[in-house]
């Protein structure tokens, strides 16, 4: 029999719970999760090849004390004595191959993450606020990018400390011939970043990720210097080559507010331009803090009154002058300001409009939820409220389209219920009809542009879209320039390969990894500083770390174009020493010290024994569709276009008596427009229940 104590603090806040103490048996010994399962949110969620990936976040618990009812039946819980919320150490996934009802039959299977790598010693980490990324199209993995480790119950016996020394992207892959599916990538990042917002060209092989932020549960030495809501903006874009597996930062001086968000969104479209563009919109910064860490509960939202947009095609042709950002206002119903909403979008049948979908969210500032839904379509850059008012406010949650123009939610905070009342955190939406339902359908029709959204297009439901430019005009007069650019249809690597765009930046890497406490004072007491006087021509990450470990300029060099079978020698400078006293470091003591032969016969192919072979970007690189399938083609290229702060203990507080259940609580609800909250106002059944 498991056996089990708890003792729980409660506070309103990004964490209900902040400490837990368990008697838990280890995570292989523990029931399935789907099983205990009360809600989650802040995971990385991915669909790819009928497939979606739901991995790690915080997870809750269920109580198997308090009922939970939708539609007559009774949710099953199986869960000891109280409400708990940890870091969701496991990688879940559910088919969409066929068709099912997230109410009666829908099918969630789990693997642990705690096994660790063969080679290695080295298991995945189970974080939040990071990213999953698709990967290129002729791929099976899905990538997981960044993330933080969840503090807010760190005696649950399946805890794992921040570690710095983690690598930022791991892949999961379990159609791999290795039996063990997940591979670890040293892409040259130095710090862990969450909390940012990001995007995919899944047809070049490209992720994109904005900006971000550093906090306590990003290393060790972070845990007793940052309180929980204190975090450091981190500047920048990262952008990763999920062939090669290479990355570079590349400066973001000209976004909006010229300062790091976090908890925004930011969306990718293919046909847009030359290679695509990149939308991102919202978040939070800080830009008149005057301590080292910033705040959530401060600073400012950017508000949706304009967008981003990125020029792909523009850092591809020449990746050192870190691409062009265009700044662009909107109109119509214009959302309010938040964070922590989530994002899908999609284009017309003929390409002639594209649309973003914007879904929930928070005001951390003024302490707001939403349950709304809105559009932005462009290029008329026009705001239209689809759903509002609705009584179930949702955050950290994510969203994705699947089945041709379902967009399926995943998770998230529900503010006003103790358990999620969508059973397993998966709901699905209509893009089309705008129609709230519980069922997954394989067969449904092609996406067509929504009735309310029309008058944003001055075209039809399949497309014809009239409305080519902002009723404003174009904030910035060449952003029209990349509207009415043809997308290069071409071998996408090819084009990669013509310019600069490939590679990893090395002056993002500092050459040493700033160790202990001291290292994350001077990098907060350096950026907070530097920001202040720099000049506006940098790359940001890379700047950041040279004025903290170097004293001079560091060289760059670039391999020239060379053949994989021609030997070549990189020339560089002499060897320097860093200025910095030479200390001992000890290991993690999880760290895996095994050691590791490789055979002698490893000779690449065109290769000969005793000769070096330098690869350069683009070498063995599989072959790339002309563009994705389902996108469809342009017919017409015009129509295209704080200083330290002390850690204090956590106050323990009874949650409830034992001898006191808790709520009985139905959460049956129909789901047509307007949703309604079913502890207030259940609503009839009508054609469409969700």
């Amino acid at each position: 029999m498991i056996s089990w104590t708890s003792h729980v603090s409660y506070s309103i806040g990004l964490s209900i719970l902040s400490a837990i103490v368990f008697s838990f048996p280890t995570l292989a010994q523990t029931p399935n999760p789907e099983d205990w399962f009360c809600g989650r949110w802040w995971s990385q969620s991915v669909v790819k090849n009928d497939v979606l990936y739901i991995d790690s976040g915080i997870q809750k618990w269920l109580d198997p004390n308090v009922t939970w009812r939708w539609n007559g039946s009774v949710v099953p819980s199986t869960l000891g004595t109280t409400f708990s919320e940890i870091s969701g150490n496991w990688i879940s996934t559910v088919s969409l191959r066929s068709t099912w009802d997230w109410k009666t039959n829908i099918v969630v299977n789990e693997e642990p993450k705690n096994v660790s790598s063969p080679s290695t010693g080295t298991t995945p980490p189970s974080l939040i606020r990071g990213h999953m990324f698709h990967g290129p199209e002729n791929t099976t993995g899905v990538h997981v990018f960044g993330g933080s480790t969840y503090m807010g119950n760190m005696n649950w016996s399946a805890y794992v400390q921040p570690d710095a020394n983690t690598y930022p992207l791991w892949t999961f892959d379990n159609g791999t011939e290795n039996s063990y599916p997940w591979q670890q990538h040293d892409i040259s990042q130095p710090w862990l970043v969450n909390h940012g917002s990001a995007a995919e060209a899944i047809d070049q092989g490209l992720g994109f990720y904005l900006n971000g932020q550093v906090d306590r549960g990003t290393a060790w030495s972070t845990v007793g210097r940052m309180a929980d809501g204190l975090y450091l903006p981190t500047p920048g874009m990262v952008v990763i080559d999920l062939y090669g597996f290479t990355s570079t930062n590349i400066s973001t001086n000209d976004i909006r507010g010229n300062t790091p968000r976090v908890g925004g969104g930011m969306e990718y479209f293919a046909p847009i331009g030359g290679m695509g563009v990149l939308v991102a919109l919202g978040g939070q910064i800080q830009p008149g803090r005057t301590e080292v860490f910033a705040n959530e509960t401060d600073g400012e939202l950017l508000d949706f009154s304009a967008v981003d947009v990125f020029d792909i095609d523009s850092y591809l042709k020449d990746s050192s002058t870190n691409g062009t950002w265009y700044q662009q206002n909107t109109t119509g119903d214009i959302p309010a300001a938040r964070i922590d909403f989530c994002t899908v979008s999609i284009s017309a049948p003929d390409n002639s409009s594209h649309h973003i979908y914007l879904y929930g969210g928070r005001d951390p500032t003024k302490d707001i939820t939403y349950d709304d839904i809105y559009v932005l379509s462009l290029p008329s850059f026009q705001w239209v409220p689809i759903f509002t008012n609705g009584e179930s406010p949702r955050w950290g949650h994510n969203c994705h389209v699947a089945g041709k123009r379902q967009m399926l939610t995943i998770g998230g905070n529900v503010t006003n219920l103790q358990c999620d009342w969508e059973v397993k955190g998966v709901a699905i939406y209509d893009l089309s009809t705008g129609n709230w339902g519980s069922v997954f359908q394989t067969n449904t029709t092609a996406f067509t542009v929504p009735q309310r959204v029309l008058p944003a297009t001055g075209g039809t439901t399949e497309g014809a879209a009239t409305i080519r430019e902002p009723s404003g005009g174009w904030t910035n007069p060449d952003l029209k320039t990349i509207f009415d650019t043809p997308r290069k249809w071409g071998s996408d690597q090819t084009i990669r390969d013509n310019g600069k765009g490939s590679g990893t930046n090395t002056g993002a890497i500092a050459g040493g990894v700033v160790g202990g406490l001291a290292g994350l004072v001077l990098i907060g007491s350096a950026f907070f500083f530097w920001r202040r006087k720099r000049a506006a021509k940098s790359h940001e990450l890379e700047d950041t770390e040279r004025q903290l470990e170097l004293n001079g300029e560091k060289k760059h060099y670039e391999l020239q174009g060379v053949n994989e079978n021609d030997p070549a020698e990189l020339a560089g400078p002499e060897a320097q020493e860093l200025n910095a006293p030479r200390e001992l470091v000890e290991a993690d003591y999880h760290t895996a010290t095994d050691r590791a032969e490789l055979p002698g016969t490893n000779i690449a192919q065109g290769g000969l024994s005793g000769v070096p072979i330098v690869r350069t970007p683009g070498d063995d690189l599989p072959e790339q569709p002309l563009y994705r399938p389902g996108l469809v083609r342009p017919q017409s290229p015009s129509t295209l276009s704080q200083h330290e702060v002390e850690q204090k203990p956590p106050t323990e507080v009874e949650a409830r008596q034992d001898d006191q259940p808790l709520i009985n609580v139905d959460i049956s609800r129909e789901n047509t427009l307007p949703r309604v909250n079913p502890l207030t106002n259940p609503p009839p059944p009508e054609t469409h229940p969700r």
